[in-house]
């Protein structure tokens, strides 16, 4: 008998699971970031995430209160309505995709531990999680709180840049890697404590040189998922330039 476990989804969804195969866990990626704005890299990581790791669903998170980039910080409102445009562009993608509030609505900093905890709690202990993340967060995994407990809960799964070099990684998580690599079979299987990484993305592009370019008027609608750009400016987001990741 299959376990119940492998197959909960959380109340909060809305529509029927998509069917899972009785003899495999629930796949389930884990986007998040301060999406500020999305953009077409977040697509991108996205797309090669659910076809690699086969993923079953994929539930976009945008932080609500960035305890690492302080308080210049677009409010969440509009970074969560653009995320929810950003997703439909993934649709048609053959996961099942959402955006979840859960960071917006916590109150305090947004820390990844706790939501990777709460999601663990909501999917099971059986359910393949893998949290989705590009180099630029990779290189900073170490100063995250309670970084090296989140393999309790999940697989971390990356996509780097171009030119982006290994060796770059602080010491931890070189040390972290060095254990933990494993390809996407084991990953899909078992349920955290993983990591993986696709250096095959060919997509240099971050939010903050975004942001500058919307902010000095340059175009940047071809970086931008379909309505995103609509909304930053019928919004008047961006006029001024920012510092920030």
């Amino acid at each position: 008998m299959a376990n119940p476990l492998q197959h909960r989804k959380p109340a909060a969804d809305a529509g029927a699971p998509p069917h899972t195969p009785a003899d495999r866990p629930y796949r389930l990626g884990i986007l998040g970031g301060t999406f500020d704005p999305p953009h077409v890299g977040h697509l991108a990581l996205a797309r090669l995430c659910i076809e690699h790791l086969a993923l079953d669903e994929l539930v976009w998170i945008p932080t609500g209160q960035s305890w690492q980039k302080g308080a210049d910080v677009t409010p969440a409102a509009d970074r969560l309505a653009m995320t929810e445009l950003a997703a439909a562009a993934l649709q048609a993608s053959g996961a099942k995709v959402r955006v979840s509030r859960m960071e917006v609505d916590r109150a305090g900093p947004s820390y990844t531990i706790d939501t990777v905890r709460q999601l663990r709690d909501e999917y099971g202990p059986e359910a393949s999680l893998c949290w989705l993340m590009g180099a630029d967060q990779l290189l900073r995994l170490h100063t995250w709180h309670g970084w090296q407990k989140l393999f309790e809960h999940v697989h971390l799964c990356t996509a780097t840049r171009p030119r982006f070099e290994l060796a770059a990684l602080e010491g931890p998580v070189l040390e972290a890697l060095a254990e933990r690599q494993a390809d996407t079979q084991l990953i899909q299987c078992t349920p955290s404590g993983r990591m993986w990484i696709d250096q095959t993305l060919a997509v240099d592009l971050s939010s903050t040189h975004l942001r500058q370019r919307l902010a000095t008027g340059q175009p940047a609608d071809d970086q931008l998922p379909p309505g995103v750009a609509h909304y930053i400016a019928s919004h008047g987001l961006y006029r001024d330039a920012r510092a920030g990741a």
